[in-house]
C-alpha cells in the first residue's frame, strides 16, 4: 500500500482548515496586542522624555542661564569696548559671582578680546570656524578641550551683539565641563547611559561620562547633525559598538543646542511586547491544534488506522481473524462501516470460492481438449506414416511426408497447450527450436554436413499466432533442406533467428544454396508460407543470390482478442 500524497492526509487537511478558521481571531489578536504594544511604547517614550528632563535639568539651566547673561551683557558691550579700563573689572566680579562660568568676553570683529574677565589680550583669529562664525552671525555653542583662558575643557555659549543695528561681535560664556554633576543612582538603575549635549553642527559639547565614551554611545546610523535640536523625541537603534540603546532628546530654550540621553532598552516593554504580540496568535494555533489533533484521533484516526489494518491483512492473505469486533468506544458511523465491511469480505470470499472452482473446471476442460486434439493429430500422422512406406512413388512420399511434417507441427502447439501454465499461451521459440531440429534430422541422418546456428528468443503468442508461425517455419526449414546441397566435403548453412522487442518480433531463416536445384518447385509452399503470414498480421520478405536464400518474417504479437458471443 502506497502512502499518498502528503497533502491529502486528513490531519493535513484538518490543520490546513483550522488554521483558516482561526486566521481571522489570531489577525484581530495580533492586531490588539500590536496597538497595546504600541501605546506601550509610546507611553514608555513619554516617560523617557520626562525623565530625560529631569536628569537634563543641569544642562538646560546652565545653558539657558549662560544664554541670558550673554545677551544682557551684548547689550552694554559696545560701552565696555569703549571703555576697556572698566571692562575686566566689571567682568571679573561677574564671573567671581558665577562659579558655573569660567570667563566672559567681548569677541568683537577684529578677533582680538580685550574686554574679558581676564586681566590680558586674547587673540581668537586663528581660532576653528572663526570667520565661519562671523560669516554667519547667528549665536553658537561650541566645544573647547583646552580653552586657553581657563586652561580646562569649556563649552563656549556665543551671542552676537550690534551697534548702530549692525552686527559687531560676539559676548562669549566659558561654563567648565567639570561642573556638569555625575548620573545619579537612581537614573542609573533606570537604565541610563550617559546624558550627551550637542549642538546643530552634530558637534558634542557634554558628556556626563567623558567625550571618549560619549563618542561610542552615538546612534551608528544616524549622523547627529540630522538631529534636530527643537525637536522632542525618541528612537531606537544602534550605537558605534552595535549595541542597542534607546534614545530620547529635550531641547534647550533659546539655545542652538540639545540633550541627548542614552537608555539601556532593559528599561521598557517594548521587546516584551511585541514577543507577546507575535506569541499569543502562535500559542493559540497550537492549543486549537493540539486539541483538534487529540479530537480527531480520538475520535476517527485511530478506529479508521484499526481497520485499515484489517483490510491490509484481508487484501494479504484472505485473513478473517477479527474483521469484526464491536468497539463501544468507537462513533457509529465507523463501527457500521466496520460491520459492512466484514460482511463483504465474507462475501468476496465466497464469490472468490466460486470462481476458483470455475476457472479449475474450466482450465482442466481446455487442457483436456488440447491434449485430445494432439492424440487425434498424432494418429493422423501415423496413418500417413503407414502410407509414406507403402507409396512406391518418391514424389508421393515427399508429399506425404510434407503433409505429415505439418500435421506433427499443430500437435506440438496443441502438446505444449495442454502443458502451458501461462494463461493459454506458448513459447515458440521452443517450438521453432524443435521443428528445425526435426527438419534437419534428414540431413544429418543421410550423413551430409550441416553448420546449424540458431538464436531464438522466448517468445510468448497465443494459439491464434503460434500455429502459422510454426507452420511458416516448417514450410521454410523443409524448403531449407530441399535445396541446402549436397556435396559432402562442404558443409551446409542454415541460420535462423527469431527475435522480440516489445511486441514488435522477426523470423530470419537463412540458408546456403547448393548446386542440386533441378528439383522441380509446385510453388505450393509459397502460397501456404504468405497465407500463414497474413494470419499473423505480418509479411514475407525474400531475398535470394546464387549461393544464399534468406526469408525474413515481420509480426507484431498481439494480445488476447475474445470472439464475440451470439446470443
Amino acid at each position: 500500500m502506497t502512502g499518498g500524497q502528503w497533502y491529502r492526509r486528513l490531519s493535513v487537511q484538518l490543520v490546513a482548515l483550522l488554521t483558516l478558521a482561526l486566521l481571522p481571531i489570531s489577525l484581530v489578536a495580533l492586531y490588539q496586542t500590536q496597538r497595546i504594544a504600541v501605546e506601550a511604547d509610546r507611553t514608555v517614550a513619554a516617560s523617557l522624555l520626562g525623565l530625560t528632563e529631569r536628569a537634563a535639568r543641569t544642562e538646560q539651566l546652565l545653558i539657558e542661564r549662560a544664554v541670558g547673561a550673554a545677551r544682557l551683557f551684548g547689550t552694554v558691550a559696545p560701552d565696555l569696548l569703549n571703555n576697556p579700563e572698566a571692562c575686566a573689572p566689571n567682568l571679573s566680579r561677574f564671573v567671581d559671582a558665577n562659579p558655573d562660568y569660567s570667563f566672559i568676553g567681548v569677541l568683537p570683529l577684529s578677533g582680538i578680546v580685550t574686554c574679558s574677565s581676564v586681566a590680558q589680550e586674547l587673540d581668537f583669529r586663528d581660532a576653528p570656524n572663526f570667520d565661519a562664525a562671523m560669516a554667519d552671525q547667528q549665536a553658537t555653542i561650541i566645544l573647547n578641550e583646552a580653552a586657553p583662558a581657563s586652561n580646562q575643557a569649556v563649552f563656549v555659549v556665543s551671542e552676537p551683539f550690534t551697534q548702530n543695528g549692525e552686527f559687531t561681535g560676539f559676548v562669549s560664556i566659558s561654563i567648565p565641563h567639570d561642573n556638569l554633576p555625575d548620573i545619579s543612582d537612581r537614573m542609573q538603575a533606570l537604565g541610563l547611559v550617559d546624558l550627551i549635549t550637542f549642538n546643530e553642527n552634530g558637534r558634542i559639547l557634554t558628556s556626563r561620562i567623558s567625550f571618549e565614551s560619549a563618542a561610542q554611545e552615538i546612534p551608528r546610523n544616524i549622523p547627529l547633525n540630522d538631529l534636530s535640536t527643537a525637536e522632542l523625541r525618541t528612537f531606537r537603534t544602534l550605537n558605534m559598538q552595535g549595541i542597542e540603546r534607546r534614545y530620547s532628546i529635550v531641547t534647550i530654550d533659546g539655545s542652538p543646542a540639545a540633550v541627548m540621553a542614552v537608555w539601556e532598552p532593559r528599561s521598557d516593554t517594548g521587546d516584551t511586547n511585541t514577543w507577546l504580540a507575535v506569541s499569543f496568535p502562535v500559542l493559540m494555533w497550537l492549543a486549537s491544534m493540539g486539541v483538534a489533533m487529540l479530537a480527531m484521533n480520538t475520535l476517527v484516526i485511530r478506529h479508521l488506522t484499526r481497520m485499515r489494518r484489517k483490510m491490509d491483512a484481508f487484501a494479504d492473505d484472505r485473513s478473517m481473524h477479527h474483521v469484526y469486533e464491536p468497539n463501544p468506544l468507537a462513533p457509529i458511523e465507523i463501527e457500521r462501516l466496520e460491520e459492512n465491511f466484514a460482511r463483504m469480505s465474507e462475501e468476496v470470499l465466497r464469490d472468490e470460492a466460486v470462481m476458483e472452482d470455475v476457472v479449475r473446471e474450466k482450465g482442466v476442460l481446455v487442457k483436456e481438449i488440447h491434449h485430445r486434439v494432439k492424440n487425434n493429430l498424432q494418429l493422423i500422422s501415423s496413418i500417413m506414416n503407414m502410407q509414406i512406406r507403402s507409396a512406391k512413388a518418391d514424389e508421393t512420399k515427399a508429399v506425404l511426408r510434407r503433409v505429415q511434417d505439418r500435421v506433427l507441427s499443430l500437435a506440438t502447439i496443441h502438446r505444449d497447450l495442454y502443458q502451458s501454465q501461462d494463461a493459454g499461451r506458448v513459447n515458440v521459440g521452443n517450438l521453432v527450436t524443435e521443428i528445425v531440429e526435426k527438419s534437419t534430422e534428414l540431413i544429418i541422418g543421410e550423413g551430409r554436413k550441416l553448420d546449424l546456428q540458431m538464436q531464438i528468443d522466448p517468445v510468448m503468442l497465443y494459439p491464434d499466432q503460434a500455429v502459422p508461425l510454426s507452420l511458416v517455419v516448417a514450410e521454410a526449414a523443409t524448403n531449407a533442406m530441399k535445396y541446402i546441397g549436397d556435396q559432402s566435403d562442404k558443409a551446409g548453412m542454415f541460420d535462423v533467428r527469431l527475435k522480440q522487442d516489445g511486441t514488435a518480433c522477426l523470423l530470419v531463416m537463412t540458408n546456403s544454396v547448393g548446386p542440386t536445384q533441378d528439383q522441380e518447385s509446385t510453388g505450393l509452399g509459397s502460397q501456404l508460407m504468405n497465407a500463414f503470414a497474413m494470419q499473423l498480421g505480418g509479411k514475407i520478405d525474400i531475398e535470394k543470390s546464387p549461393d544464399r536464400y534468406s526469408l525474413t518474417l515481420h509480426f507484431n504479437a498481439a494480445e488476447f482478442q475474445p470472439e464475440a458471443r451470439d446470443y
